[in-house]
């Protein structure tokens, strides 16, 4: 009998027992896979749309991107816009220069001068081979970077070798299977730059420019299989802003190597077929004057676009007998309340070749996009143009369209888009939907705070309590009450088995305390002028709010310094002050400023966007006054210490005010008055310049780890007749 009771217990005991399986394990925890910012400035590294080999038996699509991170990678276009694969690169090998995918391959240059050169398999990231082909302290560090720099392939099966121009003066044939030099060539002539190269069927042309009086177009012509020089030819010209202006293209009716160029002063085009011994310049057949070229990455169909000084795009075409007016956006005619164009191009499976042009219209808020493929209209060519809602209140502007489109039937073009923008943000486009936001920016952080979220029932009641009578309160007491025995049973429920719900399972679309804490707002300012809320529950981005304006480079607000000024404890809304430098535009001078938002919406509570002025100089030190943790102290570049906001406070006597700063080798220690109105007095200073603290005084780097601002846990310790002995902490030791 006893045996039967004992089981029996057992059994009813294994209903409370509960253990942690494999699929629970870190169901709160998250990663968010970045790559970083994709390269915007060069043409041959801008983010692009690959495919597989077109006589592999498995189709495949992916968007390759080089980053301001150093990392090389292969994005996956479908609903998430997960990684393929990615390549950190080291930073002290210097930044990548250029990829190029060729079948299912995919060519990197990286280095001073181009010194590092990778074959990958395009959709594995698998590194097939890599080969340096000079040191790094012997490249050449020309501006831009990836100037004199160049990897082609032909497109023949019977040569997979890679010819690869460095140094703006070495061209170096490598075996495709193994990366092993065929053959190399250089040139000593130090007034000539190489920049592009170009195959023919025996032959491969390096295109660069020689310094006199002006810029000559210099065309050196080597033996494809021995590297052996064959010509060398010089065309006067007045290109007046170097490489920039210099095209390289195949014909589209012979496919023979041609060069184009542009003479901005007389905004007039040249080119020359490169297939003969004799180079004859011709001069584009109109009366036209360009001011702008764009490459769309489309040389092997021998198209680019041109633009005249009202801003209107023309389509060119390289034939065996000069340029030719292919088409012209008439159907999109330029107003003053659109912004600049973007140009790209892109191939389709069949080799059929698109012009993406791509533009925001201020007078209807949204976004144009228009296409031309040469091909439609049973050759005529066809233009179809379609908008799409692209935020820039949110994202900024549009600084790179890589697009991906194909004809159904012979009037229709499909198309998506892969957007980079100025807030570091990555979109893909499906005609006017948007697929799905990579938020790059998160990879360069400057300063984060994580804010605690309030409870449900705290701030629902904080809400209402404040206009509720006795009778509202005492139904609402009586309406309370018959939750009581259902709060009864999960209470006994969890002090017995110890089990809670999962946040995930339990995480809603209000931001609300989850019963540890653990869920929280993570918030973030970026280098790229962006402030974002980010759900610690999953890792979403809730909201973001751009606070530097910045089209074509780096933000000009620079962050310095977060604080939490209002906690959840003191009500619904959290607030968070982001103290930041921000630089004048067409000065050097900065100024300090600050911005004053709620942390779970992003909503402004002063200053807005542009931000509160605090002081006419940078920012020297920020932090909270003693006993006022709503108040913040901004330290300028002159020592006086500014408070936001500017109430008149001073601080308590019995508690003076002191801070540290690095100033090169040295910390520096500053007093402040309590009045606040007079600079700060440095009363210490330390040097760290000893071989013994910094063995290596040229890479030292000096910075001040303040302590966190929080409570210091004081558990206690219970003594023999069961009272508890606390040792009170001293928070500043």
């Amino acid at each position: 009998m006893r045996l039967r009771t004992g089981a029996f217990l057992w059994l009813w005991a294994l209903r409370y027992a509960s253990a942690l399986e494999e699929s629970e394990a870190g169901v709160i925890d998250w990663h968010k896979e970045l790559v970083g910012v994709p390269l915007t400035d060069s043409a041959k590294s801008l983010p692009a749309f690959i495919r597989s080999d077109p006589t592999s038996p498995t189709k495949k699509t992916g968007m390759a991107v080089a980053t301001k991170s150093n990392v090389l990678a292969v994005l996956n276009p479908g609903s998430t816009g997960n990684i393929v694969w990615r390549r950190q690169f080291d930073q002290s090998e210097g930044r990548i220069l250029q990829y190029k995918t060729h079948r299912d391959a995919l060519a990197s240059i990286s280095g001073p001068g181009g010194s590092y050169v990778r074959l990958f398999e395009s959709f594995t990231g698998n590194l097939l081979w890599e080969r340096q082909l000079h040191p790094p302290s012997l490249g050449r560090l020309l501006e831009p970077a990836n100037l004199g720099v160049d990897v082609v392939f032909w497109h023949e099966l019977s040569d997979i070798d890679a010819y690869v121009l460095t140094n703006g003066n070495t061209v170096t044939r490598l075996e495709g299977k193994s990366g092993k030099t065929v053959w190399s060539w250089n040139t000593d002539d130090i007034s000539t730059l190489l920049s592009r190269v170009i195959l023919s069927p025996t032959s491969i042309h390096a295109i660069g420019l020689s310094k006199t009086d002006t810029y000559a177009l210099t065309i050196t012509t080597l033996n494809r299989k021995t590297g052996a020089l064959l010509s060398q030819s010089q065309i006067p010209s007045q290109i007046t802003r170097g490489m920039r202006d210099v095209f390289v293209f195949k014909t589209r009716d012979t496919n023979a190597p041609a060069v184009v160029w542009f003479e901005k002063h007389t905004g007039t085009l040249y080119s020359a077929v490169l297939d003969g011994n004799i180079i004859s310049p011709e001069q584009a057949p109109t009366k036209m004057r360009f001011a702008k070229v764009h490459d769309v990455q489309l040389e092997e169909h021998g198209l680019f676009v041109a633009e005249t000084k009202d801003d209107l795009p023309y389509v060119f075409g390289m034939y065996s007998s000069g340029l030719k007016q292919e088409w012209d956006f008439d159907d999109s005619a330029v107003s003053k309340s659109e912004t600049p164009s973007l140009f790209s191009g892109s191939v389709d499976r069949e080799g059929n070749a698109y012009i993406a042009r791509v533009f925001w219209s201020h007078s209807t808020g949204l976004a144009n996009i228009h296409t031309y493929a040469a091909h439609g209209s049973e050759g005529k060519g066809i233009s179809t143009g379609a908008t799409f809602p692209f935020d820039t209140a949110e994202h900024g502007v549009i600084l790179h369209c890589a697009i991906d489109a194909f004809m159904p039937h012979s009037y229709s073009i499909q198309h998506r888009m892969l957007l980079t923008t100025s807030t570091g943000a990555v979109q893909l486009w499906q005609l006017q939907d948007l697929q799905w936001t990579r938020d790059e920016s998160l990879s360069e952080i400057k300063v984060a705070a994580l804010v605690d979220l309030p409870e449900r029932k705290i701030a629902e009641e904080i809400d209402i309590s404040e206009h509720r009578g006795f009778a509202e309160r005492l139904i609402f007491h009586l309406v309370a009450a018959q939750n009581l025995p259902q709060y009864i049973a999960q209470f006994t429920k969890r002090f017995a088995t110890g089990s809670y719900s999962s946040l995930t399972s339990t995480t809603s679309s209000s931001l609300e305390r989850d019963p540890f804490g653990f869920r929280k707002m993570l918030v973030v300012a970026t280098s790229y002028g962006t402030l974002l809320g980010i759900d610690t529950a999953q890792g979403t981005v809730v909201w973001r709010k751009i606070i530097g304006v910045s089209s074509i480079g780096p933000a000009d607000v620079t962050p310095v310094k977060m604080f939490i000024t209002k906690s959840a404890l003191e009500g619904p809304d959290p607030e968070v002050v982001l103290v930041a430098e921000k630089k004048l535009r067409g000065k050097k001078t900065k100024t300090s400023v600050v911005f004053h938002f709620e942390a779970l919406t992003g909503r402004w509570v002063a200053g807005g966007p542009s931000g509160a002025h605090v002081s006419g100089t940078e920012v020297v030190e920020a932090f909270t006054l003693p006993g006022q943790s709503n108040v913040i102290g901004v330290v300028s570049a002159d020592g006086r210490v500014n408070t936001y906001p500017s109430a008149r406070l001073t601080i308590n006597q019995t508690s003076p005010l002191f801070f540290t700063r690095a100033v090169g080798s040295e910390i520096r220690g500053y007093s402040v008055d309590s009045g606040l109105s007079t600079p700060a007095v440095e009363t210490w200073k330390k040097a760290f310049t000893t071989p013994a603290t910094f063995p290596n005084t040229i890479s030292s780097h000096l910075e001040v780890i303040h302590r966190p601002i929080s409570p210091v846990a004081s558990y206690g310790k219970v003594l023999g007749d069961r009272t508890t002995l606390y040792k009170y902490l001293n928070p500043n030791a």
